[in-house]
């Protein structure tokens, strides 16, 4: 994408830190880890593996490429939530893909699995059967 500042920003609203990266890829892979460990239904899973799955960075860079920004939302703990991934820097630094850091808040300590303010969960939940 031309003219556009080195760097993606990517976030799931109220859920994560907004965290930026110096690359596409491990943006993408850190949103599709942290998403894995969520409790989406089977239509969500789906759609959010298009965008943040194998494979979606040529997606993603075509949409940005497009829109400036993606912008996805979906259901979780009673609200609509936010996923956003743009262009630039503008969060907490993170070089390789790895679980985004949650929100210190009381509606999302339910989704912490170790303690620690970070989703561990790299192995999908929804698998087809053949």
């Amino acid at each position: 994408m031309k003219n556009t500042p080195p760097g993606y920003t990517v976030a799931i609203g109220e859920i994560t830190e907004p965290t930026s990266f110096p690359s596409l890829a491990p943006a993408l892979g850190s949103l599709w880890w942290t998403l894995n460990a969520l409790p989406l239904g089977w239509t969500q899973f789906e759609a959010y593996r298009y965008f943040f799955g194998p494979g979606a960075v040529e997606r993603t860079e075509a949409f940005l490429a497009r829109d400036g920004r993606l912008q996805l939302g979906f259901a979780l703990l009673g609200r609509t939530r936010l996923i956003s991934v743009a262009p630039g820097e503008g969060g907490l630094a993170q070089l390789v893909s790895a679980p985004l850091k949650l929100v210190d808040s009381p509606e999302v300590a339910a989704l912490r699995l170790d303690g620690s303010g970070a989703v561990y969960g790299p192995v999908p939940r929804y698998r087809r059967s053949a």
